[in-house]
C-alpha cells in the first residue's frame, strides 16, 4: 500500500516526551556570544499546532493535485531559451562566399531591372599551402554539447576532511567486522565479560549500538550491532561454551561471525528533491518556532535543534522515520567544504548527489569555522562542533553536479536558525566567500530505509547484502 502524503488525516498534538541519545561533546559557550533573554523552560516542545509534514510545491516538475482542498497548483513555468542568433564574418568571407554572394546580387538586378549580365568566372582556386593537421572529432549535437559550469573541475586527488573519522578497510564498519575475521588475534575473552562489548568499538565507536546475550545449556552466544557515523553497518555474532575456558582464538571453540553494510552512495536529483518535500519544511518551521521565543530547544545544545527537528516526525506515524541525527551526521551529505586561510586559493569543497541546490530544512554542521560578518567583524562556530538548521534555499551560482569540485563562495549565503548554551534560537546569515578557517558539512534529511536500507537491529535483516568477513 503506497503511502498518499496529502491524505486527510488530522495531526496529533504535539506530547512532550523524553529520549535518550548519545550527542557530540557539548559546544563550548563561548562560540556565541551571550544574549540576554527572558527566563525559559528546557525541554519546551514548539508552540502550539505542529508545522505541515509534507511540502509538495517546491518540486519543478511536479503535476498539479487536483481537488486536494488546498487549490490547484499552477502549471510549471516553462523557460523559454533564446534562439542561436546566425551572422555573417563579412571580413572573412571566403572567395567561394563572395562569388556566390555577388552572383545572388546579378540575379536580383537582372530580374529587377530587366537586363541581362554575363555569368561571372568561377573564383581561382586557392593556391596556399595548408599544414596536415589530426583529424578532429564532428562537431557533437546540441544535445550533446556539455553544460558549461563555473564550478571547479573533479580534482585528481582526493579531498580529505576529519570527519567521517578515518578508517583502514574503508568504512568503520568493515574496521570491527575485521576485528572477527579468523586471523585477527584477540588478546582476551571479552565476549565472556559482564558488559561483553568488543574492544575494537572502543578505538573505532559507533555512533549508536544496540547488543545481546542467550543461552542455551553451556552455550552462550553474544549478538550486537553498530551504525556509524559513515552510515556503515556492522552485526556480530560469538558462541562459545562457559564450561570449558576456551583460548579466544580457538575458532573451534569460538565461533565468531560478522557482516557489514557499506556506507550508501549518492542518491539522484529525484530522490533528495522527494527527501526534500517529505522532511525540509517541518525541520525549518520546527526550528523557526523558536525563534525569538527566548525559549532553548531541549538542553539548549547546538545539535538539540537539529535532533530534536529529526525525532519530531515519531510523532506521526504515516511518515517514514527519518535518520536521526548519528554523531555529527544529519543525513545525506550534500556538500562539504573547508578553509585553510581567507584567500580563496585556501578554499576547497566537494558537491555530493544529483540536487543543484541547498534547501530549506536541510542542516549545517561546522567544526573550528572562523567566517567574516563584515565591519572587520568574524563569527566562531565549533569548539570544536557547531550544528544549524537551514531555512532559506541557496541556488549555488555556477551549475554543480556530484563529485565536482565547489569553491564555498559559489554556494553563496546561508540562512540559518541557531542556538547554543546562552544564546537562545536566533536567525543569522553567514555568507561562504568570508569562510576564514574550518570545516562545514551541510545535510539532506533522508528517510532512514530508503537510504540505508535498514534500521538498527540486533541481526541483519534477510533483504539486506551485507557482506560477510
Amino acid at each position: 500500500m503506497e503511502w498518499d502524503p496529502n491524505h486527510k488525516r488530522p495531526l496529533p498534538p504535539s506530547i512532550p516526551k523524553s529520549s535518550t541519545h548519545s550527542p557530540p561533546p557539548d559546544d563550548d559557550p563561548e562560540d556565541h556570544p551571550p544574549v540576554a533573554a527572558p527566563s525559559f523552560t528546557r525541554n519546551a516542545q514548539p508552540p502550539s499546532g505542529p508545522p505541515p509534514v509534507v511540502r509538495r510545491d517546491t518540486r519543478p516538475d511536479a503535476n498539479p493535485r487536483l481537488n486536494s482542498g488546498k487549490g490547484n497548483l499552477p502549471p510549471p513555468v516553462r523557460r523559454r531559451e533564446a534562439a542561436a542568433e546566425q551572422s555573417i564574418d563579412w571580413a572573412n568571407l571566403s572567395p567561394e562566399d563572395k562569388h556566390a554572394f555577388f552572383t545572388w546580387l546579378d540575379e536580383f538586378f537582372s530580374r529587377h531591372l530587366g537586363i541581362t549580365l554575363p555569368p561571372r568566372d568561377p573564383p581561382p582556386a586557392s593556391t596556399r599551402s595548408l599544414k596536415p593537421s589530426a583529424p578532429s572529432h564532428p562537431p557533437p549535437r546540441p544535445s550533446q554539447r556539455p553544460t558549461n559550469t563555473a564550478s571547479l573541475p573533479r580534482s585528481p586527488e582526493p579531498l580529505t576532511f576529519s570527519y567521517p573519522p578515518p578508517n583502514t578497510y574503508g568504512s568503520s564498519a568493515q574496521d570491527v567486522a575485521h576485528y572477527f575475521h579468523p586471523s585477527t588475534h584477540w588478546d582476551s575473552r571479552w565476549y565472556a565479560s559482564d558488559t561483553f562489548s568488543p574492544p575494537i568499538l572502543q578505538t573505532t565507536p559507533p555512533s549508536n549500538t544496540v547488543a545481546s546475550w542467550s543461552s542455551r545449556g553451556p552455550t552462550k552466544t553474544v549478538l550486537g550491532a553498530a551504525l556509524f557515523s559513515d552510515l556503515s553497518f556492522c552485526w556480530y555474532k560469538v558462541e562459545f561454551s562457559t564450561v570449558a575456558n576456551a583460548d579466544p582464538n580457538d575458532t573451534r571453540a569460538v565461533i565468531r561471525l560478522a557482516k557489514y553494510l557499506p556506507p550508501p552512495q549518492a542518491l539522484d536529483k529525484d530522490a533528495l528533491v522527494l527527501a526534500h518535500e517529505t522532511y525540509g519544511d517541518t525541520i525549518a518551521s520546527f526550528a523557526e518556532s523558536f525563534e525569538g521565543t527566548g525559549q532553548y530547544c531541549a538542553r539548549g545544545e547546538c545539535w538539540d535543534l537539529a535532533s530534536e527537528a529529526l525525532k519530531y516526525f515519531d510523532e506521526f506515524d504515516y511518515v517514514p522515520k527519518p535518520l536521526p541525527s548519528t554523531s555529527c551526521t544529519h543525513g545525506h551529505l550534500i556538500y562539504s567544504c573547508k578553509a585553510s586561510g581567507p584567500s580563496p586559493s585556501q578554499h576547497f569543497g566537494r558537491w555530493r548527489g544529483g540536487d543543484d541546490r541547498i534547501r530549506r530544512g536541510d542542516i549545517a554542521q561546522w567544526k573550528s569555522a572562523k567566517i567574516g560578518m563584515g565591519m572587520g567583524g568574524y563569527a566562531t562556530m565549533g569548539n570544536p562542533d557547531h550544528t544549524a538548521v537551514i531555512v532559506s534555499d541557496s541556488v549555488p551560482s555556477a551549475q554543480v553536479q556530484d563529485g565536482a569540485d565547489v569553491k564555498p563562495s559559489v554556494i553563496g549565503t546561508l540562512e540559518v536558525v541557531e542556538q547554543s548554551v546562552g544564546s537562545p534560537p536566533k536567525r543569522q546569515k553567514y555568507d561562504l566567500s568570508q569562510l576564514q578557517l574550518g570545516e562545514l558539512w551541510i545535510y539532506r534529511p533522508v528517510g532512514m530505509v530508503a537510504y540505508l536500507g535498514t534500521i538498527l537491529e540486533m541481526e541483519c535483516p534477510p533483504h539486506v547484502p551485507a557482506i560477510a568477513v
